[in-house]
């Protein structure tokens, strides 16, 4: 290698000599350096030219025909390694073939950024470029399997962006597509393209049939631009001069007359769209557009995959179209079916202009499905894409969310809240100093509607929640986000979906904890019994009751047996309590929870109908919280509807397994014919006409059980039911009673009615209403229930008491009027007592 000490090298340039220079000494002639120098292109740039050996590669008959020695030139930037060197040949034997690019340079790598690793050095680089050799003697320079690399153009950053929207059209088998595309001009510097017209299409003779073609608002400023697809795949690098350009064209038969013909064909049209009045003569003051040819090449696709793609390239044309446009006006090609009979004049200028112009291609953004893959596409936020979204509440959580939904491509979003932009909450939520005073959907909404406006639209609901929510079509929604924190919400919703005949879309209920460090999403998929109010009792009852203590600090932050009397109030005064949490807090915990959820919706195979994800936030290495997320999850509850008031009554699976194992044990042990009951445990929810059954008992020992009649026992059930109202931190309560009717109606008997007026409990503070639950069934159902557990019929009555209380409970005594019958006492007795006397007259039954 010839000295360098006279060249001012960098010291990352010498570290890749010294690396060459070992490099040439490991080969034993393989690689040869024979010449370092300035780059005279290039300051601050060293060329090391280099020999590689080819005369041992594989060689197919696809393959490039290589020389025995190759001769290629480094070029090392000044701060290798943190730069990728190029290298380039000193000739244009290669050129046309895939992965050169200008004839001369050879692409090496896909993406520097993610395939050079600087502690690879130079080592990695000509390795790297061997393989380049390998593989373009066996002819796999474009691999099977691999994405086809597509034809460059130096790209002008004056001559504008292009963002592709829209999947383009493809050349036909005979001969090139010729049409214009549809641009919608975003800024001066950028145009959109929204669609597509070939010459044959009808096109629009108005910029409000444009407008309507393209979707676009009304606002939007649109025209065409000129398109050819050539039938042909071209070099790998486009012209530097128009002379260049069109004689390459001419090669697929698109001539200069062709292609002058359609650029003033869109050209005039673009005169008559963009009138300020459509029926306005033409003059010279009518606005011209700024004109784009687009060029397509069938370049795009995977190696050995099908049929190619189109690569699209534009080319920004100085003011020349609009003079062509005139010129052509009153010539044939208007017409279109002859697009290159154009006159004399057209000719001459086109030519002149053609041979003193120099290419000048646009930057070219591509954002068409058929060519790009989105970069969220394989996770869990891919659900959302299309999909109706409303979101409750624009705070903390709330915004987040939106954002979320709107990146994801959402088709329609809709953001509700009453709550002004104020300073306070300017520390974690998305909002600026400028939006103090504004309404945070409208806000909120705009900000969301910039972010994709050709996929989502975003719209704000502002007012409360709970009164401008009937103005909404729920149904029309794919999922409906709370993140409002607000129990009155809450309850709002459970009535107003329980009483939809229409199945609601999913709800996921989000809450963040009182200092952001946990947070809770209760999710009620379509079809699901209960709603987030429902999901998030469950919570509380499935964390106090865990015998590991193992949601004990989301007991703490969410679910505490007395109130919180510690609240967080911002600003002083009157101010909503809140939660302490930075912008990171929040941000986490809402990205978390709704990336659960949406695993949770995109996953078929999941069994529960209802689950809530808990999230705690990393602590400090000391911590002994509980690290990780968690799933708690339920299925559908079994629901009855307690027609005297509508209620629903929803009963556990674990409960009726209850009281099935007891209809079980009673059919074996007193006969298929005795009645059987028990003790209920849940809760009256009158805001949102629900009524719970958590929990269901056997009959206590002193109860009495024939065929005809069943009465409560008194027997332990206050203690027991002491014991789980501390348990269940008072979530679950005494609630009523349940009895079988076997083999006949679950219907009230007329003893039962007498019951329900005096509403004969087994609690010495016995409540003014208890809900009776009959489960019964003719000789089909009974029987099924029981060997299969597939439900009995079900009666259900919220009863009030109308027949004042007793001072003491009495003790189970069968009614008067039934006479003598033969009981079995409750508990695991498996004998029956004799028929039982009578009461003495005047005793209460």
């Amino acid at each position: 290698m010839k000295d360098s000490t006279t060249l001012d090298l960098t010291e990352g340039q010498q570290l890749a000599l010294d690396q060459l220079h070992r490099i040439v000494q490991a080969s034993h002639g393989a690689v040869a350096a024979t010449h370092v120098a300035a780059v005279a292109d290039r300051p601050g740039y060293v060329e090391v030219r280099i020999s590689v050996g080819c005369a041992n590669l594989p060689r197919t008959e696809g393959g490039l025909r290589l020389r025995s020695v190759e001769a290629v030139t480094l070029l090392i930037p000044p701060d290798f390694p943190f730069r990728a060197p190029s290298v380039r040949t000193r000739h244009t034997r290669f050129a046309g073939a895939p992965h050169v690019n200008w004839g001369r340079h050879l692409c090496l790598y896909r993406s520097t950024a993610t395939e050079w690793d600087p502690a690879d050095g130079m080592y990695g680089f000509i390795n790297r470029l061997l393989d380049w050799f390998e593989a373009a003697a066996a002819g796999e320079l474009d691999r099977p399997g691999e994405p086809l690399h597509p034809p460059n153009a130096l790209t002008d950053r004056a001559a504008g962006l292009l963002v592709i929207r829209r999947d383009a059209p493809v050349a036909r088998p005979d001969g090139p597509w010729l049409g214009a595309a549809v641009l919608h001009q975003v800024t001066d510097g950028r145009c959109d393209v929204v669609g597509w017209l070939a010459v044959e299409d009808p096109w629009p003779g108005s910029p409000e049939q444009l407008r309507e073609m393209a979707a676009l608002p009304a606002a939007a400023r649109a025209f065409l631009a000129p398109v050819v697809v050539t039938t042909k795949h071209p070099t790998f690098e486009y012209p530097l001069t128009a002379r260049e350009l069109v004689e390459a064209l001419a090669r697929d038969h698109i001539t200069p007359r062709l292609l002058l013909g359609l650029t003033g064909f869109v050209a005039d049209h673009n005169r008559t769209l963009l009138r300020p009045d459509g029926d306005a003569p033409d003059d010279e003051d009518t606005p011209a557009a700024p004109v784009h040819l687009l060029l397509g090449t069938p370049s795009r696709g995977i190696a050995g995959d099908g049929p190619r793609r189109t690569h699209l390239v534009a080319w920004h044309l100085p003011d020349f179209a609009d003079r062509v446009g005139r010129l052509a006006a009153d010539t044939a090609f208007s017409g279109r079916p002859h697009l290159a009979e154009l006159g004399d004049e057209v000719i001459q200028f086109g030519t002149e202009w053609l041979d003193r112009l120099p290419t000048r291609w646009m930057r070219i953004y591509e954002a068409r499905p058929e060519v790009t893959v989105r970069r969220d596409h394989t996770t869990p936020a891919a659900w959302l894409r299309g999909k109706r979204i409303l979101v409750l509440g624009t705070g903390a959580l709330g915004a987040p969310v939106a954002d979320m939904c709107a990146r994801a491509g959402a088709a329609h979003l809709t953001v509700a809240d009453q709550a002004l932009v104020h300073p306070g909450i300017l520390a974690r939520q998305p909002y600026t100093d400028a939006d103090i005073g504004h309404s945070k959907a409208s806000v909120l909404a705009d900000r969301l509607n910039r972010i994709d406006p050709h996929t989502t639209h975003v719209e704000a609901l502002v007012g409360d929640i709970t009164t401008r929510l009937p103005e909404l079509d729920l149904h029309t929604f794919d999922l409906i986000w709370d993140c409002t924190a607000n129990r009155i919400v809450r309850a709002h919703l459970e009535r107003a979906r329980r009483t939809d005949a229409t199945p609601w879309p999913h709800l996921a209920t989000l809450m963040i904890g009182h200092h952001a460090t946990r947070g809770l999403a209760a999710l009620s998929p379509r079809g699901a019994t209960g709603g987030g109010a429902d999901i998030l009792r469950r919570t509380a009852l499935a964390a106090h009751t865990d015998a590991t203590h193992a949601f004990d600090d989301l007991i703490e932050d969410f679910f505490p047996t007395q109130p919180r009397t510690e609240l967080f109030q911002p600003e002083p005064g009157c101010s909503d309590a809140t939660f302490t949490g930075s912008a990171a807090d929040v941000t986490a915990l809402a990205g978390q929870l709704v990336t659960g959820i949406l695993h949770a919706l995109a996953d078929p195979a999941g069994q529960h109908t209802m689950a809530t994800l808990i999230i705690r936030m990393p602590a400090g290495p000391a911590s002994a919280q509980p690290a990780g997320p968690c799933w708690l999850t339920w299925s559908n509850d079994i629901v009855v509807t307690d027609q005297a008031t509508g209620y629903d009554v929803r009963i556990a699976p674990a409960a009726l397994a209850e009281i099935r194992a007891e209809a079980r044990r009673g059919a074996r042990v007193r006969g298929p014919l005795v009645e059987t009951g028990g003790t209920l445990l849940g809760v009256i929810d009158d805001a949102t006409g629900v009524i719970f059954i958590d929990e269901a008992t056997g009959p206590p020992p002193d109860s009495l059980l024939t065929e005809v009649y069943f009465q409560h026992g008194l027997d332990g059930v206050s203690n027991h039911l002491a014991a789980r109202r501390e348990a269940t931190g008072n979530i679950s309560r005494f609630l009523g009673m349940w009895h079988t009717h076997p083999h006949t109606a679950a219907q009230p008997s007329a003893t039962d009615r007498a019951a329900m007026t005096r509403l004969t409990l087994p609690l010495d503070d016995a409540p003014a209403r208890a809900l009776v639950l009959i489960a019964g069934g003719p000789d089909p159902v009974w029987h099924k229930w029981l060997a299969t557990s597939d439900g009995p019929d079900l009666y259900a009555h919220l009863a009030t008491r109308t027949v004042p209380a007793a001072a003491e409970p009495p003790s189970p005594q069968p009614p008067t009027r039934l006479g003598p019958v033969t009981w079995w006492p409750g508990g695991y007795a498996t004998r029956p007592h004799g028929p039982v006397p009578l009461p003495r007259k005047g005793s209460r039954s």
